[in-house]
């Protein structure tokens, strides 16, 4: 009855503050917290904290396309709002009527600033309480970072001084809203690293992949080390990360069948794997986590390009095989022409964003490669590979820039869609012009207001709109204080 009594309090709070602008203004009360088992009850709401809504992730990359044919036979598939990140628009993305990323990811920074400011305070085991302020940490050091890689430039020395984000440190509303430094931003995020790196637990926890471990800060680390070029910390990251003996790879050639939907007029059946039916009670609990976040989407619907189909061995690949669904737009009443649907966990609504044992690998896997050490690169693909292949090949690489190229596309054939925004982003700002990517879509003119199927356009993703625009709502409601990216 007390956790219940905690989660109904906690909910009224979360449900309060899901109705503001939370940069902008004063919650009116607060819930009555009183002890550490209410702010685990916080941290325990796995649901709300595990999900990343990006629409980036879903349209905007070269993982994903629309063509002409699809949309033009099928236009109500497809709402204006996800349009305009399919063609990168700015004034598509400022003028929407909400942002639902920005929005959750500063919802989950209040969440960690209530806990932070109330953890001191209550009642309850002094072990427990730095549990949870170190899952404090994390959750926000975690939101900034997948903030500062939609909204603010790719991190490189030359872009140490454009703008970051606001930094909600504190509860108080009076807390000035400018745009802090990229650095500014990314020294925040590794003070609250810091400070979550005194958790007490070594280990994920396999019934709470949520918490934050030891173990879970490395497999990010060697994320963000990887992203800011210091590949020496990253490998070394990895290599703590990958002592787990929690989080491990599954061998695909263990899925189990899913339930099939048959659809009529014409006839057609899909096949799943089991993944595809999973609910929060199992998805949440997927034994490749570290730390259990995920890409996610209302339309349910993720839409694999043809340049990213043709990376996969058909006949072997697993990842393919599993969770690439040939026809799967029946799923939306679409027939003609037919078209692939990726989906993973919960009927597609979401994908593994959060550091997993493979993401882990394969860092280690390119900072090798990227050193020269192009054998010890395809060892670790390897191992990964085993785990995917229904016959297992090992690749090969003859040299350094083989090695590159292997290896990134073996990351863009495990992690398509939660990763690749990310990765452009960061191929377009290192030294190695070899993996910079170009997005083309081949469409139709968007506005604002509708798509003219009567005249086609090509959009290319320009290097300024790597920055997602800033939602028009958020910045009226900052009175100012937040300004818009430069394009």
């Amino acid at each position: 009855m007390k956790l219940l009594k905690s989660l109904l309090i906690i909910t009224g709070v979360i449900l309060f503050v899901g109705c503001k602008k939370y940069l902008s203004e004063e919650p009116k009360k607060q819930a009555s917290i009183k002890t550490v088992e209410q702010l685990e009850a916080l941290v325990d709401n796995a649901t709300a904290f595990a999900s990343v809504s990006s629409n980036t992730a879903v349209y905007s990359t070269d993982d994903t396309e629309i063509t002409k044919d699809l949309y033009k036979n099928n236009a109500v598939a497809f709402t204006i709002d996800n349009l305009q990140y399919y063609v990168n628009s700015v004034d598509g993305v400022v003028g929407a009527a909400a942002d639902a990323l920005w929005a959750g990811e500063y919802k989950k920074i209040f969440t960690a600033n209530l806990i932070l400011a109330n953890v001191d305070e209550v009642t309850g085991d002094e072990a427990r309480k730095q549990r949870v302020k170190a899952d404090a940490y994390f959750i926000r050091a975690y939101a900034y970072w997948v903030l500062a890689n939609y909204y603010c430039a790719p991190y490189s020395a030359a872009n140490l001084n454009s703008l970051g984000l606001p930094l909600k440190k504190t509860l108080d509303y009076t807390e000035p809203l400018k745009r802090a430094t990229l650095k500014e931003t990314y020294d925040f995020i590794l003070a609250d690293i810091a400070e979550a790196q005194k958790v007490p637990n070594d280990e994920v926890d396999p019934m709470r992949a949520w918490r934050v471990s030891k173990k879970a800060i490395a497999a990010f680390m060697s994320r963000v080390y990887l992203f800011t070029g210091e590949y020496d910390k990253s490998i070394a990251q990895a290599n703590i990360a990958l002592t787990t003996t929690v989080a491990k790879l599954v061998d695909y050639k263990t899925l189990k069948p899913g339930i099939s939907k048959s659809y009529t007029n014409p006839v057609a059946k899909l096949d799943y794997v089991e993944q595809n039916d999973w609910a929060a009670s199992k998805y949440l609990y997927w034994s490749e986590f570290y730390y259990t976040r995920y890409v996610a989407t209302r339309s349910q619907w993720y839409l694999p390009s043809t340049a990213l189909l043709a990376l996969y061995d058909t006949q072997n690949d697993l990842r393919y095989k599993s969770f690439m669904i040939p026809n799967g737009g029946r799923r939306f009443s679409v027939v003609t022409p037919a078209a692939f649907r990726y989906t993973i966990f919960a009927d597609g609504q979401y994908i593994p964003e959060g550091p997993t044992f493979s993401e882990v690998l394969l860092n280690k896997a390119e900072v090798l490669a990227r050193s020269g050490d192009f054998g010890g690169a395809m060892t670790e693909v390897n191992i990964l590979r085993q785990k995917r292949m229904s016959t297992y090949i090992a690749l090969t690489a003859t040299d350094k820039d083989d090695a590159i190229k292997k290896v990134l596309e073996e990351r863009r054939r495990e992690m398509p869609f939660a990763m690749r925004w990310y990765d452009i982003r960061r191929f377009g700002a290192n030294e190695y012009l070899a993996d910079d990517v170009t997005v083309t879509r081949d469409f139709f003119e968007v506005s604002i207001s509708g798509v003219n199927v009567n005249v086609p356009k090509t959009y290319t993703l320009s290097s300024k709109r790597l920055l997602v625009p800033i939602n028009g709502v958020e910045m009226d409601a900052s009175k100012g204080q937040i300004v818009q990216n430069p394009y």
